[in-house]
C-alpha cells in the first residue's frame, strides 16, 4: 500500500535513518522528523517529505583556507 502512495512505512524510514522505532516516534512527536501521514494506526512517510527532510539535514563541508598541497 505504501508503495502505491509513493510513501515509505515507519519501519522503512527507521531502516533508512538507522534509528530505532522509538527514535522515529520521538522525532515525529517533537516535530523534528519528516512530514507524515497517519492512516488508522499506521504512519506513512511520503518519499518527497523524506527527501526534503534529508536535504535540510545536509551540511556543506567547510573549506580550510591556506592549506597548501605538497
Amino acid at each position: 500500500m505504501a508503495d502505491k502512495l509513493n510513501c515509505m512505512t515507519e519501519e522503512d524510514f527507521a531502516l533508512l535513518a538507522n534509528a530505532t522505532p522509538g527514535t522515529v516516534e520521538a522525532w515525529r512527536k517533537r516535530g523534528t522528523g519528516p512530514a507524515y501521514i497517519r492512516l488508522g494506526r499506521r504512519y506513512l512517510y511520503p518519499n518527497k517529505a523524506v527527501a526534503k527532510h534529508l536535504e535540510a539535514l545536509t551540511r556543506e563541508r567547510a573549506e580550510v583556507p591556506g592549506k597548501a598541497v605538497l
